[in-house]
């Protein structure tokens, strides 16, 4: 039998029930001492702000923050957390779709903060590479109790957050199984071009093709687009062609680099672009920002993007009052039914900076952070100033509205959350829903969770937080033309007959060899055939989803 990460712990309702209970502590108390009547009040200032600690924290800029609640450096819930916390913070921005440049010159000038938060694996692993964090085997032992004990009750956490020196780098969260990409498509046009949703890539492309030249609005103008390429578009339309978030595949016993597959998305891409179904300019969209204000504008008859905000869903209808939204299954393609990107349930997401002067106060920060009522409070504001209990026992808005202005920018600061925690309330069937909008947000979220959060259309390849630590060496060479090769695929999408899709393969294939990617691949060959065993591979992902819901859905 193959063995699990569970390393023997079996995850028990009771273990599940002794984990919420040792988790979730009480609320937090009055951080304040009390010195000696002789002591002055200088000095009881002095003492205290020592104890407390002072570190720096970042946190992604999105510029979501209203006007009215101020910014980074000051606004009710930095207020909260600096008015609750063991520990003085401050913020440090760092653009959301250009971290890693904004981090690097950071540490290239010794101003890295002292917790860092970033999503994507790769970073943080050239970051270990350089030795620029902070082993936490000690620190955590010494410091922490609350993720303590949750990577106690998760080992998954401790292996996954190792590195190959065998010693712990990062910190981790456990999260539902949910989806992270999807596909919208109206079904208002649908509907009017008497069209079914397609199912297959050619069904796809050409329900993409009527949007674009079929006038579904109904406002006589050429005005529309049959969906977006943009934004979240290219993982999306790789993932329908068996592509996923990275290049290698592994398949029973066999490794592969997967060229071929990347290949027919590209060629698939072509076909919308040449067909005029997209924005001719979406290369210069770089973040989707044009791709979104198009859909919000009723301009897209198939959206590929993440879930979709409140406020976002309410410009959408005032724009387009009769439109009418559903999510869709990624269409088959020549590979087989796959699913587009989905949320990691064991999930690394933070660092310690290796120059950190207090790691003490970093790791009761962390704690803090964690505790699932402080995350809940981050996550819904406070009971009963934005939200009651319904009656299921969830967090209820008490006025949407206000929550918008007051909680809608709170996610970066709730990186390291453990939503599985919160039981029920954590899974899309428990979201509140008083109001239309919420109700069919809800719904689009039950829909993703069915089209996208199941085995029997996987995502296509194992996610990248789960494959080794490359040496500096190799993670040199990925970095070095990982660009370059992304490029040469942009540019066969864009280039009609001038450059094929064939041409960029033989371009990338070469652009590889040459700066010796076969290197790379031989690693990731021979760690898979070394750790296929026990490696957290696609069936465990799955395997803990189910777990996860099984266990918590109804606590």
């Amino acid at each position: 039998m193959k063995k699990r990460l569970w390393k023997g712990r079996k995850l028990t309702a009771g273990t599940a029930a002794m984990l919420l209970m040792s988790v979730v502590v009480s609320g937090c108390g009055s951080n304040e001492t009390t010195a000696p009547a002789k002591e002055s009040n200088k000095a009881q200032s002095t003492a205290t702000s020592e104890a407390r600690g002072k570190i720096t924290v970042s946190v992604y800029e999105r510029n979501n923050i209203p006007p009215e609640e101020g910014n980074w450096e000051k606004n009710r819930w930095v207020e909260w957390i600096n008015k609750n916390g063991p520990v003085d913070v401050k913020y440090v921005t760092v653009p959301r779709w250009e971290s890693l440049p904004k981090f690097n010159a950071l540490f290239a000038t010794s101003s890295a903060p002292d917790l860092i938060l970033e999503y994507d694996t790769g970073y943080r692993n050239q970051w270990y590479s350089q030795k620029l964090l902070m082993p936490l085997d000690d620190v955590i032992a010494k410091y922490s109790t609350t993720y303590k004990e949750l990577m106690s009750q998760f080992p998954q956490l401790k292996k996954l957050g190792t590195k190959d020196d065998g010693k712990i780098y990062e910190i981790g969260k456990v999260n539902p199984l949910t989806s992270g990409h999807r596909i919208y498509i109206r079904e208002d046009w649908l509907q009017k071009l008497n069209l079914q949703k397609p199912t297959t890539t050619e069904e796809f492309l050409n329900v993409a093709k009527a949007f674009a030249t079929q006038d579904p609005d109904g406002n006589g103008k050429a005005d529309t687009f049959g969906l977006n390429l943009s934004g979240n578009a290219n993982s999306i339309i790789t993932h329908m062609f068996g592509y996923g978030e990275v290049a290698w595949r592994f398949e029973g016993d066999k490794f592969i680099h997967e060229w071929d597959r990347l290949k027919a998305a590209t060629d698939f891409q072509k076909q919308l672009f040449d067909a005029g179904v997209a924005d001719k300019d979406y290369l210069a969209d770089k973040n989707g920002e044009k791709a979104k204000q198009d859909f919000l504008a009723g301009k897209l008859g198939m959206y590929l993007a993440q879930d979709i905000a409140v406020n976002d869903y309410d410009a959408f209808v005032k724009n387009s009052p009769n439109g009418k939204l559903s999510v869709m299954q990624l269409p088959k393609s020549p590979f087989g039914q796959f699913s587009p990107v989905i949320s990691s349930p064991i999930q690394m997401v933070g660092a310690i900076n290796a120059s950190a002067k207090d790691p003490q106060a970093v790791m009761k920060y962390i704690d803090f952070m964690i505790k699932p009522e402080n995350a809940k409070t981050l996550q819904n504001g406070l009971e009963g100033v934005n939200w009651n209990k319904d009656a299921a026992g969830c967090p209820n808005p008490i006025d949407a509205e206000k929550n918008k202005k007051e909680i809608s920018y709170t996610g970066d600061l709730n990186m390291m959350a453990s939503t599985l925690l919160y039981g029920k309330c954590s899974f899309s069937a428990q979201k509140p829903q008083n109001t239309e909008t919420l109700k069919r947000l809800r719904d689009l979220a039950l829909q993703s969770e069915a089209a996208y959060v199941t085995k029997e259309r996987p995502i296509p390849t194992l996610k990248p937080e789960y494959l080794p630590v490359l040496p500096q060496d190799l993670s040199l060479i990925v970095k070095n033309v990982d660009q370059q090769i992304k490029d040469l695929w942009a540019k066969s999408i864009v280039s009609g007959k001038a450059y094929t899709a064939d041409q960029a393969l033989k371009d990338a294939k070469e652009t590889w060899e040459k700066a010796g990617g076969a290197k790379v691949d031989d690693f990731y060959a021979k760690w898979y055939a070394t750790n296929k065993a026990n490696a957290f591979l696609l069936e465990d992902l799955y395997k803990f989803g189910e777990d996860a819901v099984k266990l918590y859905s109804n606590k």
